[in-house]
C-alpha cells in the first residue's frame, strides 16, 4: 500500500485510521521551508513502505466498515503499482466512424442479444415497421446527441478558462471557481453515455475524457520527472493520465481536502495542460458529430442516413437498436459496476468521481441520460421528437408506461440516497436505500432488455 505521490503529494502522509479510512496528514506543500522539509523528511521516513494502521472504533463514521481493497490501476485504495514511463499515445485507439453489422452497435460494449422473452402485444412486423422510421434517428441526433456534446464543448471551454484563471492566480476564489467548473463540466458528460457510441467509442474520445481509475503511480511519475508539462507532451500520455479524472485528483485532492497551499508548480502545469487537453478533445468529439474529422463524414450522416447512405448502419431498424442497446449499457454500468462493484465489495476507492465526492450526482446524470434516450428529449428543453417511448407505446402501450413508471422509481430511489456515497457507502443506514436504487436501475435495464430489444431485434 503507497502513501506517497508525486510533487506536494510527497509531502503528505496517508494514515490509515481504520478499515478504509485515513487521514493526510499535510507535512508539506509549496511554501515549505527548508527545516519543515527536514522534518517533513524525518516524518516520513518513520514510516516509510508502511501504512500506519490505527483502530478506529467510533460508531459515528460512516467509513467505519469499508475495506482498502488496492484498486486496479494504482489508487490510494491499496495496491503496490509500480510506476512507468508516461508513454506515447493514448489507449483511446483510432478507427474509422461507426460500428458494423447488423447488431448495429459500434461502442464496443455488451452487445444485448434477443431475450425469450417476447413482446407482450403486437406482432415483430408491426414492430419493426414501426422502428424503421427515419425520423427518430433525426430526431434523436439533432434533438439530443449533438445539443447535449454542444453543452459539453461549452461547459469544457468554461472549465479550461476557469482553470487558466486559478493557474494564473491561484486564491481561494479562483479555486473554487475551478472546481465547480469541473463539476458543471461533468453533467453534460454524464448526461451523455447512454449514446456514447460512435466516434465516442471508435475513436477513443470516451476513453480520454473519461478513463478511470487514475492511475497515480503514472501520475505520480509524470509529476516527479523532468519532463515539461505542455499540452503536447500531456496529450500523449495513456487516458488515465489524464482527462476528467486526472484533472479532478488535482483539483480536488484525494479525498475533496485539497488545501490551496498543497498546490505545487509542477501539479498547476500539469493541470492546466490536462485542462486544454481535455476541452480540445470534447470540442472534437462534437465536431466528429457534426462536421467529421479525420476525413470522415459527419457521423451525423452515418447515423440518420441509416439503410441508405451509411457505412455504418446497414438499416434504420440497426441504428435503432443502437439506441437501445446505449440505454442498455448504461444501465448496466450504473447498476452493476459504478453503484454494484463499490456496494458488494464496499470499498469506496471503486467509486468513480470519489476525488471530488461527487459520485452520486454522477449516477444521478447516468440514469437521466438513459431517460432522455428513451422520451427523445434533451435537458432542459421541454421539446421531444419522434422517441423510442412513442414507438414503443404505438406497439405496446402497457409496456412504455411500465418503463416509464420503472424510471421514475429508479430517480426517486436514486434521490434517496444520502451523499456523498463516498461517505455513506458502508453506512448500514444508507446501505437499504443505496441497494433499493441499485435494484430499481437493474430492474429497468431487464424490462428493456427483454421487453423493447426483441421489438427491434427480430
Amino acid at each position: 500500500m503507497r502513501n506517497t505521490y508525486g510533487g506536494s503529494v510527497q509531502n503528505k502522509l496517508k494514515i490509515w485510521s481504520g478499515v478504509g479510512t485515513y487521514v493526510l496528514a499535510n507535512v508539506g506543500a509549496i511554501a515549505l521551508s527548508n527545516t519543515d522539509v527536514a522534518k517533513a523528511d524525518t516524518f516520513l521516513s518513520a514510516f516509510k513502505e508502511s501504512s500506519v494502521l490505527i483502530s478506529q472504533s467510533s460508531q459515528d463514521n460512516p467509513r467505519e466498515a469499508c475495506k482498502a481493497v488496492p484498486v486496479s490501476g494504482g489508487g490510494e485504495g491499496g495496491g503496490e503499482s509500480t510506476p512507468t514511463t508516461p508513454t506515447q499515445g493514448g489507449e483511446g485507439g483510432e478507427g474509422g466512424e461507426g460500428g458494423e453489422g447488423s447488431t448495429g452497435s459500434s461502442s464496443g460494449s455488451t452487445i444485448y442479444k434477443p431475450q425469450s422473452s417476447q413482446p407482450s402485444v403486437g406482432s415483430n412486423n408491426i414492430a419493426l415497421a414501426k422502428f424503421n422510421n427515419r425520423q427518430l434517428l433525426k430526431d434523436f441526433t439533432d434533438g439530443l446527441v449533438v445539443p447535449t456534446y454542444q453543452t459539453l464543448a461549452e461547459k469544457s471551454k468554461q472549465l479550461s478558462a476557469a482553470v487558466n484563471a486559478f493557474v494564473s492566480k491561484p486564491n481561494r476564489a479562483t479555486l473554487q471557481a475551478a472546481r465547480q467548473a469541473w463539476l458543471a463540466a461533468r453533467i453534460p458528460w454524464e448526461g451523455s453515455e447512454a449514446f456514447a457510441f460512435g466516434p465516442a467509442a471508435s475513436l477513443g474520445y470516451d476513453a480520454n475524457l473519461d478513463d478511470w481509475p487514475v492511475n497515480e503511480a503514472d501520475l505520480s511519475a509524470v509529476l516527479n520527472s523532468q519532463n515539461p508539462l505542455t499540452v503536447d507532451y500531456v496529450s500523449q500520455l495513456q487516458t488515465n493520465q489524464k482527462g476528467f479524472h486526472t484533472i479532478e485528483f488535482l483539483l480536488f485532492g484525494l479525498n475533496n481536502d485539497k488545501q490551496l497551499q498543497q498546490f505545487t508548480q509542477r501539479e498547476l502545469q500539469y493541470l492546466q495542460a490536462a485542462t486544454t487537453v481535455f476541452d480540445r478533445t470534447a470540442n472534437q468529439l462534437l465536431t466528429s458529430w457534426t462536421k467529421g474529422v479525420n476525413g470522415n463524414l459527419p457521423y451525423r450522416d452515418a447515423f440518420v442516413n441509416a439503410g441508405s447512405d451509411s457505412t455504418a448502419y446497414p438499416t434504420v431498424q440497426a441504428a435503432s437498436e443502437e439506441i437501445v442497446q446505449g440505454i442498455l449499457g448504461i444501465l448496466d454500468e450504473v447498476g452493476n459496476v459504478k453503484i454494484g462493484t463499490a456496494f458488494e465489495q464496499q470499498n469506496p476507492f471503486l467509486l468513480e468521481s470519489r476525488f471530488s465526492n461527487s459520485s452520486l450526482s454522477d449516477f444521478q446524470a447516468n440514469l437521466r441520460s438513459a431517460e432522455f434516450a428513451y422520451l427523445g428529449q434533451a435537458p432542459d428543453t421541454k421539446t421531444r421528437g419522434k422517441s423510442l417511448s412513442e414507438i414503443v407505446a404505438a406497439v405496446d402501450p402497457v409496456l412504455d408506461s411500465k418503463i416509464r413508471q420503472q424510471m421514475q422509481k429508479a430517480s426517486t430511489a436514486l434521490a434517496a440516497v444520502p451523499g456523498p456515497i463516498e461517505d455513506t457507502l458502508c453506512s448500514s443506514k444508507a446501505k437499504p436505500k443505496i441497494q433499493a436504487a441499485r435494484e430499481a436501475i437493474l430492474t429497468l435495464h431487464s424490462t428493456i432488455e427483454k421487453q423493447v430489444l426483441p421489438l427491434v431485434q427480430n
